[in-house]
């Protein structure tokens, strides 16, 4: 019964401990502002096939953009 109440204790010491340094630490500002809520400049890139496909044909619709350094 003892050994729970320890193991019960430290976890909650160690979850307060977490906690009360995410309050505290500091995050670094971003260096470029933000441009959230304004229309996306449109720009034109090959799809997998190596067509053209420009963003504004998107124009209206939700996008999530993904750019990652593949090999196609």
């Amino acid at each position: 019964m003892k050994r729970w109440l320890f193991i019960l204790t430290a976890v909650a010491v160690f979850a307060l401990g977490a906690a009360a340094y995410r309050m505290l630490y500091q995050y670094p500002k971003p260096q470029i502002p933000s441009n959230a809520g304004n229309p996306a400049p449109d720009f034109t890139l090959p799809d997998q096939d190596g067509k053209p496909f420009a963003l504004a044909s998107l124009r209206g619709a939700p996008v999530v953009l993904i750019f990652y350094r593949g090999y196609w």
